[in-house]
């Protein structure tokens, strides 16, 4: 006998397949940004500052309506970059710390903490556009 999936699980998966594809355009941003910064000479901290977080616009307006659907308000948005902010600047201090500790190439560093960066970041945005559907209900001025 087999069992089908959850509706639940299949949202999951979906959402996790959509965050997955617009991730890629981020990293695209994130990493090249971060591969021309460091050859240029900047510290590895600063340059994932800089190309995350310009990553993160690429991200989001992506994922606002492709992954999480839904009406999104200003105090959502402010969330969004505010985890996003906390987000970079904590990758940030790793990558540093994993170049200067582990005498990492900066590159293999950044290439090392995606799979962890990218979890992280989907269940907190997940949660994130969740609490921002439950407040949209409440008729919080939205963003067009």
């Amino acid at each position: 006998m087999s069992h089908s999936p959850s509706t639940a699980s299949r949202l999951l998966l979906r959402q996790l397949v959509r965050f997955l594809s617009t991730t890629v355009a981020g990293v695209t941003v994130d990493v090249g940004g971060y591969a021309a910064l460091t050859a240029a000479g900047v510290a590895a901290g600063p340059a994932n500052l800089v190309s995350a977080s310009s990553s993160v616009f690429v991200v989001y307006l992506l994922s606002r309506g492709m992954v999480f659907p839904g009406r999104h308000t200003v105090a959502g948005l402010i969330a969004f970059f505010g985890w996003y902010g906390f987000s970079i600047a904590l990758f940030s201090l790793l990558l540093q710390g994993g170049v200067d500790a582990f005498a990492l190439a900066p590159l293999a560093a950044k290439l090392i903490s995606l799979p962890f960066s990218f979890a992280v970041n989907f269940f907190a945005v997940r949660a994130i556009f969740a609490v921002v559907d439950r407040l949209a209900t409440r008729k919080e001025p939205t963003i067009p």
